[in-house]
């Protein structure tokens, strides 16, 4: 993700990375650790867009048992 400052004191313009292929494409347009480190220390974990071109694709399956 590209983090871009602002003339306008604590504003920074977020471009996320778009990855893409033949399924459709995938993005994570937030991060916490990678915003931490720009200085954005925000309780909010991570999140992600995708787009898949064709009906019925599968792009990932996550699964986490507790305690995790």
């Amino acid at each position: 993700m590209l983090l871009s400052p602002t003339p306008i004191p604590g504003l920074i313009v977020l471009v996320p990375n778009r990855f893409g292929d033949a399924r459709g494409w995938f993005s994570e347009t937030w991060n916490a650790a990678r915003m931490a480190e720009a200085g954005l220390d925000i309780a909010f974990v991570q999140d992600n867009h995708s787009f898949s071109a064709t009906k019925g694709t599968v792009r990932g399956l996550h699964f986490q048992a507790p305690p995790h």
